[in-house]
């Protein structure tokens, strides 16, 4: 472990301002237990990410559920609910209310889904703002992608712009949609400190997906600055690195918790990408191995069983 004398005497008057101001004065490599808990006890809970075909989610949660006995908690589909039809949605939904799973909606249109050139620059500056909601004409699509998803029976909201955040929020605490509507801020927003995780909890996010390369150090400030669930990638689509990390998943529920350990999207090239029978039960395969590495390693951690009342389950 690096000497942690460095991060506990240099640049002491930066680090005391950032701790007059409830932030970390550092990355934590000291790494702390995390008392923090979901409301029914769990230390963590399981989420599937990239789950983008109807019929997929309905194979995926067969082969783990039924077949490896394996509990997931939630599923993310991230192309966007303009991309899918009402039929289409209501299959989600009613897996989501079979299995008693979260299952959030990703917001669409996209800045990858307009006219706007940007996105084709294939440069990481062009590329950075990609999943942002671009002009105030997509705001309104974004609105009424919402009402559309809430209105079907949709309680789950992903998210990749902060402006979205903050219109999803007021949308909530003025009753256009219901209260038990939770909403998720996005790895695509590109976050990678605690000081702008405090602002995306402050906007309205009732959880957070961290970067997939953020090292335990990195993390634990994250757990120090923010009380709302955290999610972490225990692995990954080739697109953002094609990180393995399931050894280091009973690391990440002890010093992350309450967090949900997202899993499964190893075996995909992309983010984003449609899915067919055949790649949801790879993915099952791999959420399967993780629960068993948890299991081995972490026995005494606590998931999630039976539907929470804190969580997005479709009504």
């Amino acid at each position: 472990m690096p000497d942690t004398a460095p991060a506990q005497t240099m640049f002491h008057e930066s680090r005391a301002f950032l701790a007059r101001h409830g932030y970390p004065q550092g990355d934590d490599w000291a790494r702390p237990t995390a008392q923090g808990r979901f409301p029914d006890g769990a230390h963590y809970r399981i989420e599937v990410p990239t789950v983008n075909s109807a019929d997929a989610v309905q194979t995926l949660v067969h082969v783990v559920e039924e077949e490896a006995g394996v509990k997931i908690n939630r599923i993310d589909q991230t192309q966007g609910i303009m991309r899918f039809s009402d039929k289409e949605h209501q299959a989600y939904l009613d897996v989501g209310r079979k299995y008693g799973i979260e299952i959030f909606f990703a917001l669409g249109p996209r800045g990858t889904y307009d006219t706007g050139a940007q996105k084709l620059v294939d440069t990481v500056w062009g590329h950075a703002s990609a999943l942002r909601t671009r002009g105030m004409e997509q705001i309104v699509y974004a609105m009424e992608d919402i009402k559309r998803i809430v209105k079907m029976g949709g309680r789950g909201l992903l998210i990749s712009d902060e402006g979205m955040l903050i219109l999803a929020h007021k949308m909530r605490a003025d009753g256009v949609i219901p209260p038990e509507c939770k909403i998720m801020a996005s790895a695509h927003l590109g976050h990678n400190n605690p000081v702008t995780f405090k602002m995306l909890e402050d906007l309205g996010a009732d959880t957070i997906a961290t970067q997939r390369d953020l090292d335990f150090s990195i993390l634990s400030a994250m757990r120090q600055a923010i009380k709302i669930p955290l999610h972490v990638h225990i692995d990954n689509p080739q697109a953002t690195g094609g990180f393995i990390r399931v050894y280091d998943a009973p690391e990440m529920i002890r010093i992350c918790a309450p967090v949900y350990l997202k899993t499964g999207s190893s075996v995909l090239e992309r983010h984003g990408m449609t899915i067919t029978n055949d790649l949801a039960k790879a993915m099952a395969r791999q959420v399967a191995v993780s629960m068993e590495t948890i299991k081995r390693y972490f026995p005494s951690a606590i998931q999630t069983g039976k539907p929470a009342k804190d969580m997005a389950v479709p009504v």
